[in-house]
């Protein structure tokens, strides 16, 4: 070989080189921009997986809510039911006694 051949293969060789390093460099910065992307997605999740947390929670809550306000609102019926037996019930014996007697009598 020549040295002229030998100057125009180095020639090609660098621009090669730098065209490479070049096209190196563009691939880490893609890759740098995914990882960061990787990172926000990450912590995205993380957020998210709190937030369902929260939302579990307060779904629980909203029953345990529920549920208590059913007890507060049984409980005048409740008392009602208890008052009208004992009514009845006092009727009913008066009523009963009061025969009695007549029947003895």
């Amino acid at each position: 070989m020549e040295k002229t051949e030998l100057v125009e293969r180095l020639i090609t060789v660098e621009e090669r080189v730098k065209s490479n390093t070049k096209r190196i460099t563009e691939q880490e910065e893609k890759l740098k921009k995914q990882e960061d992307q990787i990172k926000e997605l990450s912590n995205v999740y993380v957020a998210l997986t709190k937030m369902d947390d929260k939302v579990t929670n307060v779904e629980n809550d909203v029953v345990e809510i529920k549920n208590d306000l059913k007890e507060i609102k049984e409980k005048p019926v409740q008392n009602w039911n208890k008052i009208t037996t004992t009514i009845i019930g006092t009727i009913v014996g008066a009523l009963a006694g009061g025969f009695i007697g007549l029947i003895l009598k």
